[in-house]
């Protein structure tokens, strides 16, 4: 066997297209010789083209006389034929290099030692995903992605084989005191790195708390968040990006645990669920076996400002299928239309809604309008509430961090709180309250209630609606009910 190798090769693939040229057409005037090849009589060449450390020229040199075919496997899954191809090796890697010749009257084949290439060749790994991933081949420095943390939904969990945050949706900066919002994500196309800088600390859900990597894990102001942060140095890693059935995903590995956002377990794999030149939306599933969703933007952008129209627009919810409020439970333990259990005057209605509320100090359902409130005219709310006497409106709770709010019990009091959501987690600065507070008697009975803003009426700021029953500053659970919600004509 005679090869002569003159330049060496180079290539790591997850997944790899390879373009092959024709197959040559070769003599097949010997077909009828008697004598079968050899691995001895074998010999070929593998050239490198000219100005192209990625693609190589592979010539197969044994005497011709007696081929039927003459085939070429690369290592890389790929196979060409003909006497004369072409081999493209655009990623790094280890390779075993044959070649079959088969004649009519036998076959062999001749293997070359595992050949190496250690260049990358970027352009091939030219695509939209990666590009925005990266910031592609020219992006020296790659690209860093934040979490989004004004937008609603940057965190979220729903079902395993969902699309959205079904079950729970973070609110803007709802996370505030988790150490992740000034977390840094970037991904470089050179070498793959996938560079992670948490300054110090992590955010990580509580069933990872004895995970050996990580130190110090203490829980964040609210104790009922069943989250940690804990003291963590990420370590050096990588990413790959593979698709299976048209759906791109994401691979971080590491020797410690690296992740987007907030540690959920699982595999760290990400199935990219969108992604442009500004934004990347996530989605893993967890150690909870649970879908953990997470939105990332690109470091330095604002999302534009969209101004909203100033209508004097219905609003309202009977909890029967009709009104225009879509509802976010936040982290109540339950918000959801019931059927009536007292359907007594004055609210003789088949559906309710059940408002459970657990141990958090501010926990409320909150809807934000494709408007803001026109309060000119109407700016009366009205709703009928259920507020059962089984509560326990003595008991005093209040977490040791609330100092500034003198309520430490359950109150038999419901919050109409007008807000404007552009600040996001800071919409609370902008709030004007109602309060209606409940006497004794009034308890276990269908109550109607009314929220006056007729002061503010010249305020045109006003876009998200807060509920919120029992007073807030307290660590007391309880249920109340609620119909009819609506602004009054």
């Amino acid at each position: 066997m005679k090869t002569l190798i003159t330049s060496g090769l180079s290539f790591l693939m997850a997944i790899v297209l390879l373009v092959s040229c024709d197959p040559n057409e070769f003599d097949k005037s010997g077909l009828g010789l008697n004598g079968a090849p050899s691995e001895g009589d074998m010999s070929f060449t593998i050239t490198p083209k000219a100005n192209d450390p990625f693609r190589f020229i592979l010539r197969n040199e044994t005497p011709s006389e007696g081929m039927v075919s003459i085939v070429w496997t690369l290592g890389n899954g790929t196979v060409l034929q003909g006497n004369q191809v072409e081999a493209y090796y655009p990623l790094p890697g280890t390779y075993d290099l044959t070649l079959t010749i088969t004649s009519n009257n036998g076959q062999a084949t001749s293997k070359v030692e595992p050949v190496t290439q250690t260049e990358t060749d970027y352009s091939f790994l030219d695509s939209p995903v990666i590009n925005f991933l990266s910031g592609g081949s020219s992006a020296v420095d790659g690209k860093t992605w934040v979490v989004d943390s004004l937008y609603r939904g940057h965190f979220g969990i729903g079902p395993a084989d969902g699309a959205s945050p079904d079950w729970w949706a973070a609110n803007p900066l709802q996370k505030s005191n988790g150490g992740t919002y000034d977390d840094k994500f970037t991904i470089k196309l050179v070498e793959f790195v996938f560079d992670f800088q948490n300054n110090g600390n992590s955010y990580v859900k509580d069933y990872q708390i004895d995970n050996p990597n990580y130190s110090n894990g203490y829980t964040g102001p609210d104790e009922s968040d069943a989250d940690y942060i804990v003291q963590f140095t990420p370590a050096a890693a990588t990413w790959s990006l593979t698709e299976r059935d048209g759906v791109n995903y994401i691979t971080l590995t590491s020797d410690k645990p690296s992740f987007f956002g907030f540690d959920y377990g699982g595999n760290y794999e990400y199935r990219i669920d969108f992604i442009n030149e500004d934004e990347l939306h996530l989605s893993t599933i967890g150690g909870d076996d649970n879908r953990w969703f997470n939105i990332l933007v690109r470091e330095g952008y604002e999302r534009p400002v969209i101004e909203k129209p100033l209508e004097a627009k219905d609003v309202m919810d009977d909890f029967e299928g009709n009104g225009n409020i879509e509802w976010i439970q936040g982290e109540l333990i339950k918000f959801e239309a019931i059927s009536n259990f007292a359907p007594v005057p004055i609210n003789e209605s088949a559906n309710i809604a059940i408002y459970q509320k657990g141990e958090g100090p501010f926990e409320a359902v909150t809807s934000v309008f494709e408007h803001r409130f026109d309060l000119s005219e109407r700016n009366v709310f009205s709703m009928k509430v259920f507020m059962p006497q089984f509560n326990d409106y003595e008991t005093e709770c209040q977490p040791d961090w609330i100092t500034w709010i003198p309520n430490k019990k359950l109150l038999p009091q419901v919050d109409l709180k007008l807000q404007d959501s552009k600040l996001g987690g800071d919409a609370w600065t902008t709030q004007q309250v109602r309060s209606v507070t409940l006497s004794e008697d009034q308890l276990g009975k269908w109550v109607e209630v009314t929220f006056d803003f007729s002061d503010v009426s010249d305020r045109t700021d006003f876009d998200q609606v807060v509920i919120q029953f029992g007073m807030e500053g307290h660590c007391n659970g309880g249920i109340f009910y609620m119909d009819d919600f609506m602004l009054n004509q």
